[in-house]
């Protein structure tokens, strides 16, 4: 099935393999049972993202909606697929056109015949026009919707309208959490209006009005389901083949970078420019996702993710001031810049042209995953699904957000699209042992699964350096100290200039055990090494607070902790801050963080969480006593 999904590029319906599927059920044949089988993978995946839409249709699904508040603003049109727009195999198909029809976003189910947002947890209502708007922006698939077509549809010529919609984008927001910078639901356009950026999941398009249900089958011929069988299970094993021997990914999904060899300033400094130019681009290429190539290259024109690297290497006194300036190579806007300070007379052993390819690594990557967020969903290859949903130091993203089932959607479309695809595998594994952790702590289902993505992965693609280190952080997630260990010590094998390697083992290799004092010694040096604007720098601090609170060094917990949320405001972070405000006695504080974990998790149990989480939080260590009464401690104070 994967041949005809990703290397055709086309999404399969249920009339694109309608043809298929009834050669298929003409027998017992062997053909028909494989097919079944691939049939039954199939429909176990996550729900559908279909398409094609063009601009047109979409401007055309936005002029049916009527100029009125009546019911007919939500919904997707007969014939009409958007393309962010995720189609509920489990549905009636009918129910895709009726008025008021339920939809989802992102995990929640919008109600609008009532009103009402449902996340799970809890329910809100919405104003009726409030209601009106998300349902205009959720039927336009993705488009980007002016202002003045969101007041002519909801408020017509009503006054005040131009502030009530200000409003309702601001209402909208804090129902969802949603952010203004970065949002993760509506999309503010310049100067153009606005975008629905989630994935929105409504039910499926009825069928066409000339199919005939009632119309038998025919049945085929023997001699044609055997020909079927030998060309299906010939196909099955080219599949197979493939799947063992083929890369992780192909050569043209990639972020395509070109590096100019650095201009030297200064007396002493020839051939060093172009020295260390080769020597980032030697760690650079390491990196499974970066093709990097000479100035003389700038990859594929056609290429979204096309970034070039230059900088200047200049002598002042007996220092040696580099910098370094990445940009966008399409439009020439320098997207990062940075200056690096070294002795002038460092030796081979310089940690130089690793500690800018591995901040460059970040800040490419970062990059990517901007422009991925500004295309439609439906249009995203599996690299691109899986880089959008795998963590990026630098990346700016939300994480005080609500974490749902479809917070994996990303994954799942990239596994629907290719189910071989072995970072997509890795990057699940990680998600689903994350939730499981704060969600459902004896495991069952969740972990199984994760399980099953994990064996895939590194099954798949035993030497990515990017699927391993998915993989290591699936195991430290389940407490697997020494599977965790022994992931990143190949992660830093293939690429030794990982930006975060080098620090999880140090902290994996310490958490809750003697060995912590020699994991903070080291974090400690590697925090005092890293500049102050590099993006990995609130992950050291989480590391270094979560040593902290294992070892019962409460006060240095807090502060780390605290530091880590300054620059990036996270869950991992966040539980260590309370657990430790509250064993100081700081009750406020305490829960002040508690209130914001549960924005991700609303219904976390502190107590549980002390009883079965810390477990895995120390990765089963021995000296779990200290981290387990700060959780139970937090547990008494917030209920």
């Amino acid at each position: 099935m994967r041949m005809v999904v990703a290397a055709r590029g086309k999404h399969l319906d249920e009339t694109s393999l309608s043809g298929g599927q009834k050669g298929a059920q003409g027998g017992d044949s062997l053909g028909g049972m494989l097919f079944r089988e691939e049939m039954a993978t199939w429909h176990q995946m996550a729900p559908r993202i279909v398409g094609p839409s063009t601009p047109q249709r979409q401007r055309d699904a936005i002029g049916r909606i009527p100029k009125s508040i009546a019911g007919e603003t939500c919904g997707p049109r007969p014939g009409v697929r958007s393309k962010n727009i995720v189609m509920d195999d489990n549905k009636p198909a009918s129910s895709a056109t009726d008025a008021h029809a339920p939809f989802h976003i992102a995990g929640f189910l919008v109600d609008p015949s009532r009103n009402l947002v449902d996340s799970g947890d809890e329910q809100q209502s919405l104003e009726p026009r409030i209601m009106d708007v998300l349902c205009h922006l959720a039927a336009s698939g993705g488009a980007v919707v002016s202002r003045s077509a969101i007041i002519d549809a909801v408020w017509g010529h009503a006054f005040g309208a131009d502030e009530s919609l200000t409003r309702a984008i601001s209402r909208l927001r804090k129902v969802f959490g949603d952010t203004r910078s970065p949002p993760w639901l509506i999309e503010t356009v310049p100067k153009r209006g606005y975008r629905l950026i989630a994935p929105v999941r409504f039910d499926r398009d009825p069928p066409r009005p000339n199919a005939d249900p009632a119309k038998p089958v025919a049945r085929p011929k023997p001699r044609i389901l055997i020909g079927l069988a030998l060309a299906l299970a010939l196909l099955v094993g080219a599949i197979a083949l493939w799947r063992t021997l083929a890369p992780a990914r192909a050569p043209d999904d990639a972020i395509f970078v070109t590096l100019t060899p650095f201009d030297s300033i200064g007396d002493g400094l020839a051939g060093r420019g172009k020295l260390l130019a080769e020597r980032i681009a030697a760690s650079l290429s390491r990196v499974s996702l970066l093709r990097v190539a000479g100035a003389d290259a700038n990859g594929p024109a056609e290429s979204d993710y096309r970034y070039a690297i230059h900088g200047t290497m200049q002598r002042s006194g007996e220092r040696l001031r580099v910098t370094v300036a990445l940009d966008d190579a399409a439009t020439h806007v320098t997207l990062w810049s940075g200056s690096f300070d070294r002795p002038l007379d460092a030796g081979p052993a310089d940690d130089l042209p690793g500690t800018i390819s591995a901040e460059l690594d970040n800040r490419l990557l970062a990059a990517a995953k901007a422009t991925i967020r500004k295309k439609p969903s439906q249009d995203l290859k599996p690299w691109e699904l899986t880089l959008l949903a795998t963590w990026v130091p630098g990346s700016d993203e939300v994480f005080l957000r609500p974490h749902t089932a479809d917070s994996f959607w990303p994954q799942r479309r990239a596994l629907e699209l290719d189910p071989g695809y072995a970072p997509a595998h890795a990057s699940l594994a990680s998600a689903l042992a994350y939730r499981a952790m704060f969600t459902n702590i004896d495991g069952t289902a969740l972990l199984r699964e994760a399980s099953q993505h994990a064996e895939q992965a590194r099954a798949l693609a035993p030497y990515d350096s990017g699927v391993l280190y998915e993989l290591a952080t699936y195991y430290r997630l389940i407490g697997d100290r020494p599977g965790a260990i022994a992931a990143l010590d190949r992660v830093l094998a293939i690429q030794p200039d990982h930006p975060t390697a080098s620090f999880d083992r140090l902290f994996i290799a310490g958490q809750c055990t003697a060995g912590a004092p020699a994991a903070l010694a080291g974090l400690d040096q590697a925090l005092a090494r890293i500049s102050p604007e590099n993006p990995v720098r609130w992950v050291l601090l989480s590391h270094i607070g979560d040593l902290h609170l294992a070892r019962g060094d409460y006060a240095a917990a807090g502060q780390a902790a605290e530091q880590s949320r300054q620059i990036v405001r996270m869950t991992w972070s966040g539980i260590t801050l309370a657990a430790a405000a509250a064993s100081l006695g700081d009750d406020d504080a305490a829960r002040q963080a508690s209130r914001e974990t549960r924005l991700e998790w609303p219904k976390l149990d502190w107590n549980a969480f002390a009883a079965k989480g810390v477990p895995l939080w120390c990765l089963r260590g021995t000296d779990q006593s200290s981290a387990a009464a700060a959780f139970r401690r937090l547990g008494a104070i917030d209920r």
